[in-house]
């Protein structure tokens, strides 16, 4: 057999699927050609570039300090955690439960698609069936029953992104409404900017004497007052929010006032409130604040 005959190229050889521990390397050496056992075969910073070096995340030079932001409590890393820092598992346990605690807040809420579908065929059913009621009774001839206005309808809204409104202060605006008054009511109307709800007139399907439960969910900053006794001391104070309604005569009342509470060497505490008030046709609601907020504000018909 001629010598050429026995060449075998390395583009010959099977192809392996995998690399066993009891695999070996062919390694060159300056004392040759030689083997070496895969398991032995270590990757370090010896014998890798310092390209790829820096493409190994670990940690940085000096103190690494991990930064947390609370989410629906649970505390979550936030960009304040030093680049690069090797995390443990206290440091990701917050991001786990969080993801545990949405699964099955995910799942709860596909068990209530089926019932909501439900309620929205009963809620059509209802107004149908009331629609169906005024046209009988306007058509009735009875002067006492053709009277009958029917007042079913409330005047719902929730805003969110609360700000106080520097350019007016202290009136307070919002930069969206999660549920417009006038899609429960449509003679009830919304400004978000500045805050100003106003609710039907006689004869718009609302009624006198309608309660009313208000809930606010506010960070408020610090404000600063006067100290007593004294013209120019001001010390720090945590803020408040105030609750007007105007009346459809002109006059006001202070529905509520609602102070932040927290320690005052924070820059922001929560100022939380709920109150149930009663509202007539065309009162109006507005709020005020005496220092800076964020959040949101509802008001539903009980």
């Amino acid at each position: 057999m001629a010598i050429e005959d026995e060449i075998i190229n390395i583009s010959d050889i099977d192809i392996g699927t995998e690399i066993l521990n009891n695999d070996k390397l062919l390694i060159e050496t300056n004392n040759g050609t030689k083997m070496v056992a895969f398991k032995d075969f270590v990757i370090g910073p010896d014998n890798i570039s310092s390209i790829r070096q820096n493409q190994i995340e670990g940690n940085p030079v000096g103190e690494a300090t991990a930064r947390f932001t609370s989410v629906s409590g649970f505390d979550v890393l936030n960009t304040g955690t030093t680049a690069g820092m090797n995390t443990k598992y206290s440091d990701i346990s917050g991001v786990a439960e969080l993801t545990k605690f949405l699964f099955d807040a995910v799942a709860h809420l596909a068990t209530l698609s089926g019932q909501t579908v439900n309620n929205n065929s009963l809620q059509s059913d209802l107004q149908a069936n009331i629609a169906n009621l005024e046209s009988t009774l306007a058509a009735t001839d009875s002067s006492v029953l053709n009277s009958i206005t029917l007042t079913t309808k409330s005047c719902n809204f929730i805003v969110t992104g609360a700000s106080r409104l520097e350019s007016e202060k202290p009136k307070v605006s919002f930069t969206a409404s999660e549920l417009d008054p006038s899609t429960t009511n449509s003679n009830c109307s919304l400004s978000l900017s500045p805050f100003l709800v106003t609710y039907p007139s006689a004869n718009q399907n609302f009624n006198n004497l309608t309660v009313v439960r208000f809930a606010g969910s506010f960070l408020q900053s610090k404000t600063t007052v006067r100290r007593e006794n004294s013209s120019a001391r001001m010390d720090p104070a945590n803020g408040s929010i105030t609750l007007y309604r105007e009346k459809e005569d002109g006059s006001s009342e202070v529905l509520g006032k609602f102070t932040a509470s927290g320690d005052l060497s924070n820059d922001t505490n929560p100022n939380n409130f709920v109150i149930s008030a009663v509202i007539n046709q065309g009162d109006k609601i507005r709020l005020t604040s005496d220092s800076p907020i964020t959040g949101r504000f509802e008001g539903i018909k009980s």
